[in-house]
């Protein structure tokens, strides 16, 4: 039989037109969700859906029907016979198609109705805008929209509906997103006993600079005594820059070129509270590079693991990153170079995908000045970096 287009405004809609027309046993091909032309801001997006009505079968030898129809309709999943003369993978193939068709027609339904909140109101649309344009991702800005307006909504009273509320509540929604930690004891109680901590990461993502800003926020403001190691081999001059930063602050430095080096420089340092390891920056694609890594780390000495992403990172870039670091164990997230991007808001996304609380951040070349010790209000601050976003925001 010849395939039939159905359109609707809605993918329930085209469904529903699909079984008008064809009936339930009909055969849904594909789906499609064509976007409102730039021509015409106010229209909304189409749905098509291409359906064929399955094509009949002979009757069996009984003369009243084979009971192995050939149904491929939604209704006929669960009595269909696959056991005689129907090989099972053909079987198994026809059921993975349809739930994908189900599965895809579930996401489309999913994302419409969650446009449709977002579009619901200027102000909600506002917000949504505001959000994109700070870095956080599609999915997860039509997530936090939607879910501040059913809390709202499930809120009595007028003051629900009050201008402004709503921007509060996406605020509230993103802060109970947010997970921190003070590893280093700089905003609280200092950590007892010595502390040795591993920075790393891929290339240029500022590894180095955030040692020298943290070792100076510990020795020079906290009086601890701070030791410096670089495992750093690959990039020239990467060693002599951070024993520069040493020198200035007249802490010791070493260097380490192997595993058994590493452990030789933490003996050398045992009277020091806080010893910061400078790694090689690396492609998180390198798989040879990570292992050696790995081995280096493994100096039998407890440390601790620091990813460094920075913040001008490509989203789907960052996530790699952090699944292909997560072999080292990392314990918290140092997101560096917020200066450098209008779409610092992104952390949202990268931490989500890391599952790590956020410990430092960085927003600039000074050291030690430009060094932020990672709270919510500072997380919150990435999305409200400009005033038009505060304004949005904050109303």
């Amino acid at each position: 039989m010849a395939v039939k287009t159905f359109t609707a405004g809605s993918m329930q809609a085209a469904v529903a037109k699909v079984k008008e027309s064809i009936g339930d046993d009909a055969i849904i091909l594909s789906t499609r969700r064509i976007p409102m032309g730039v021509n015409n801001p106010y229209g909304r997006d189409i749905f098509e859906v291409d359906a064929e009505k399955p094509a009949p079968t002979a009757p069996g030898p009984n003369g009243g029907g084979n009971n192995r129809l050939k149904k491929s309709g939604l209704d006929s999943l669960s009595g269909r016979d696959i056991t005689e003369g129907d090989p099972p993978e053909e079987g198994w193939a026809a059921v993975k198609a349809e739930l994908a068709v189900l599965k895809e027609l579930m996401l489309i339904s999913q994302q419409a109705e969650e446009e449709r909140q977002v579009l619901r109101n200027p102000e909600t649309h506002s917000i949504f805008t505001t959000l994109l344009r700070a870095g956080v991702s599609d999915a997860r800005a039509r997530q936090v929209v939607a879910r501040a307006e059913e809390r709202l909504a499930a809120k009595a009273g007028s003051e629900a509906g009050s201008p402004g509320k709503i921007g509060r509540e996406v605020l509230s929604q993103l802060v109970d997103q947010v997970r921190v930690a003070d590893p280093f004891g700089l905003a609280g109680k200092k950590t007892e006993g010595r502390q040795v901590a591993a920075f790393v990461g891929p290339t240029g993502s500022g590894k180095t600079t955030t040692i020298a800003k943290l070792a100076a926020e510990l020795f020079l403001k906290q009086g601890r005594k701070v030791g410096l190691i670089s495992v750093d081999s690959y990039r020239i001059g990467a060693i002599d820059q951070l024993k520069t930063y040493a020198s200035i602050m007249g802490i010791p430095f070493l260097p380490a070129f192997s595993r058994e080096d590493l452990a030789s420089a933490l003996t050398k340092m045992e009277r020091c509270e806080v010893i910061l390891v400078d790694t090689a920056g690396q492609s998180h694609l390198d798989t040879p590079r990570m292992e050696e890594l790995e081995t280096i780390l493994g100096s039998g000495v407890p440390l601790s693991v620091h990813l460094v992403v920075s913040a001008v990172t490509g989203r789907l870039d960052a996530r790699e990153v952090v699944q292909r670091f997560s072999v080292l164990g990392p314990e918290t997230l140092v997101f560096t170079k917020v200066d450098e991007t209008r779409r610092a808001a992104s952390i949202f996304d990268t931490m989500a995908e890391a599952r790590l609380p956020l410990s430092l951040i960085t927003n600039g070349q000074r050291v030690p000045e430009d060094l932020v010790i990672a709270d919510r209000k500072s997380v919150l601050g990435l999305v409200l970096s400009t005033p038009s976003q505060k304004t949005d925001m904050e109303q």
